[in-house]
């Protein structure tokens, strides 16, 4: 008897067990609809989710508003539902034949996707002292009707599902950013919340879609990408991107890279090598290890360098100007193909003390990856640009006289080389080993996430580059968070078709290698989000501010050329904000004021100047040449000195001109330019903004040659 009421007590259990899963599958929303989220107000708003196919799924809300639809034979359901004037909060109910899901604590109001990269995601918290006023900005966060949804930096798809929308307070304003970007949420954001929320008095509700270190590529679909590139990529046709349909893409993927290797073997006798990658289409440490670019010898004690170059410093890095040890003090900065890769080091050191281990330090770290060897030996291993390297040389492994030090550095994009001096030292002695000491060879280009040997010595390298650079063939970036329409799959298809107001983008610096495509690609990508969600919602972007890196100067220019030729857009100019030693500039309160401002002035009514001096006409009078603006406000002003304005004749050779307010225009003078005939404004990667409104808006850097 005893027996038969535990086993019906278990079946019980397991019954009970069984049928909560099924319930749970049976119905379920997609995880941006939680507890305390914030909903578009005064219009048709988007539901969506899963059920049973072909079953009545209906949405109901305490504001009296409800909706019904039938799933289809795959169990998706979408339906509208009409919301109110601002207010809350409320509840809304889903419910099917047999399960029901209450959504608790909603408000209506206005609703913001905010996207981008890393200036995007810096959270109030990001690290110390990384927002100016940092620890007062923190303690105010405290606004009920201000919500986040953070999405999380998840290619699984599986985080997602158990994220919530948060409310802004102290405590989770002062939470760190984390590995998955779940936590915290997007400083720019929260400050052009809390604009408009102190303008508007209703809810603001902001949907965080960032990640930091993506290109433009990463965050459109395929579909749109096929029209923009000579790529024609795999299109799905369905809801949602599984990853076994990922899969596929990744082989066809492979097949362009395949192809494109083939290419370049047999028209320069370029070999091509790639990082193994894991299941989840990222390399480890492993991989770096073992990675063979046909360059083992190049560690070896005996291997013969009197044929490599040695290091001289021949070019300054702005953003690294006390230092001599970067890619870009030995290329141009500006040569792209010679300043991301592979770069081989060799040194001897005299050691004479061989009683005791020493320790071989990379302060302030080495940019991206490097494998180090100490007479043969590897002994490191790390993948980070800014982690600094200690390294343990055991004494077994130390010869009193010359031994070698072998580097493999290996830069990614971006910057390169070693951030800080190299240091060697045991308990007895500490001495620098200076950069000058190494002789180098370039030994492997790295365009798209692979690696292509090329063979040249110093001499050749530099003479053939230009070619190169117009002649190499490119394949596609795939795994990781750069693939071609990953963000897109992985992160809006979660999003779209939620109801917007609509979007702000801070984004640019990891497009500054391909500048020249950006004003393509940015604004396809517009269009293609404006497409799928289906209506032109405004579109309001943050301009990069100024910094050292090449590439920067390009990117500022096609964003300024998509604000004149993309309809319902918005730029917030950032040229008085930058930081010449930080890509990340601390002054995220300007970044979400001037965000507010596009959005009160061209969404809500308010008649708000938001934009500094935008470049009219000119024309020339004898010497001089007069420029025009619209959006001057109050009236032109120069903040602190005015420089950076150049004017040119017929032979486009610019020259620095002095410049003056006259008339509220701006009259320029080169005693060097005869018959002026253009001008050209702010043209470099790195200056400070000098030109703004009286309201204290900055201009945008601008040239008057196409």
């Amino acid at each position: 008897m005893y027996k038969t009421h535990l086993y019906l007590l278990i079946a019980s259990i397991i019954l009970l067990t069984n049928s909560c899963k099924q319930q749970s599958l049976e119905l379920s929303l997609a995880p941006i609809f939680s507890d305390h989220m914030v909903l578009q107000q005064q219009t048709k708003v988007a539901f969506w989710g899963k059920s049973k196919p072909n079953e009545k799924v209906i949405v109901r809300s305490s504001w009296g508003e409800s909706s019904s639809v039938i799933s289809d034979s795959d169990g998706f359901w979408e339906l509208y539902l009409f919301t109110p004037k601002a207010g809350g909060p409320f509840d809304v109910q889903v419910k099917n034949n047999n399960n029901s899901i209450l959504l608790s604590d909603v408000l209506i109001g206005e609703v913001w996707l905010v996207s981008g990269q890393s200036n995007m995601d810096w959270k109030l918290n990001q690290c110390n002292n990384c927002i100016n006023n940092q620890d007062q900005e923190i303690k105010n966060a405290n606004y009920n009707e201000i919500r986040f949804f953070n999405h999380p930096q998840d290619l699984s798809g599986k985080i997602v599902n158990s994220q919530k929308w948060k409310i802004v307070t102290p405590e989770n304003a002062s939470k760190k950013a984390d590995f998955h970007g779940v936590e915290s949420f997007s400083a720019a954001g929260y400050f052009f919340a809390r604009e408009l929320h102190k303008e508007l008095n209703v809810p603001i509700g902001i949907i965080g879609a960032y990640w930091g270190g993506t290109r433009v590529e990463a965050w459109t679909s395929r579909k749109k990408l096929t029209e923009l590139t000579s790529f024609k990529l795999p299109s799905i046709n369905k809801k949602e991107v599984s990853m076994k349909d990922h899969k596929g893409i990744i082989n066809f993927y492979k097949k362009i890279n395949d192809s494109v290797a083939k290419l370049n073997e047999l028209e320069f006798g370029f070999k091509t090598f790639n990082l193994t990658l894991k299941s989840d289409q990222k390399p480890d440490l492993e991989s770096w290890k073992n990675l063979d670019l046909n360059d083992k010898d190049y560690a070896n004690i005996n291997f013969d360098d009197s044929h490599w170059q040695n290091w001289e410093k021949k070019y300054d890095d702005v953003s690294y100007a006390s230092l001599s040890s970067r890619f870009e003090n030995i290329f141009n900065p500006e040569d792209f193909l010679l300043t991301n890769g592979t770069i081989w080091l060799r040194t001897k050191i005299n050691v004479q003390d061989i009683n005791s281990d020493f320790e071989l330090i990379y302060e302030d770290g080495a940019d991206d990856s490097d494998q180090t060897y100490f007479n043969g030996k590897l002994i490191g291993n790390t993948i980070s640009w800014s982690k600094e390297r200690r390294y343990i040389i055991k004494k077994s492994n130390l010869k009193i006289g010359e031994n070698i030090l072998a580097i493999r550095l290996t830069d990614l994009d971006g910057p390169g080389g070693f951030n800080g001096k190299i240091i060697l030292k045991n308990a007895k002695n500490k001495f620098e080993i200076s950069i000058d000491q190494f002789k180098f060879i370039h030994h492997a280009f790295f365009i798209n996430g692979q690696f292509i040997v090329h063979g040249y010595n110093h001499e050749e390298l530099l003479d053939t580059s230009k070619f190169l650079k117009k002649s190499i063939h490119r394949g596609v970036i795939y795994g990781g968070a750069n693939e071609y329409s990953i963000l897109y799959d992985r992160i809006l298809r979660n999003i779209i078709p939620f109801t917007l107001k609509g979007a702000l983008w801070y984004q640019g610096e990891a497009n500054t290698r391909n500048f020249e495509d950006y004003q393509t690609l940015f604004s396809g990508m517009i269009d293609d989000w404006r497409e799928v969600w289906g209506y032109n919602f405004p579109f309001y972007y943050a301009q990069l501010a100024p910094f050292p890196e090449a590439g920067t100067l390009g990117v500022r220019e096609a964003q300024r050329k998509t604000l004149l030729t993309t309809t319902n857009t918005g730029m917030a100019v950032l040229m008085d904000i930058g930081e010449k030693d930080d890509i990340h500039p601390h002054n995220k309160q300007d970044v979400g004021k001037r965000f507010a401002l596009l959005a009160l002035d061209k969404q809500y009514g308010f008649d708000y100047l938001s934009s500094g001096p935008v470049y009219k006409s000119h024309q020339t009078n004898g010497n001089y040449l007069t420029v025009d603006f619209s959006s001057k406000g109050s009236g032109l002003e120069f903040k602190g000195d005015n420089h950076d304005f150049e004017i040119a004749g017929e032979d486009n050779e610019f020259y620095d001109a002095h410049a003056k307010i006259i008339n509220n225009k701006l009259r320029l003078y080169s005693k060097n330019v005869i018959n002026p005939i253009h001008v050209r404004y702010g043209w470099k990667n790195w200056t400070v903004g000098t030109l703004v409104n009286k309201e204290g808006l900055p201009a945008s850097s601008f040239t008057t040659i196409d």
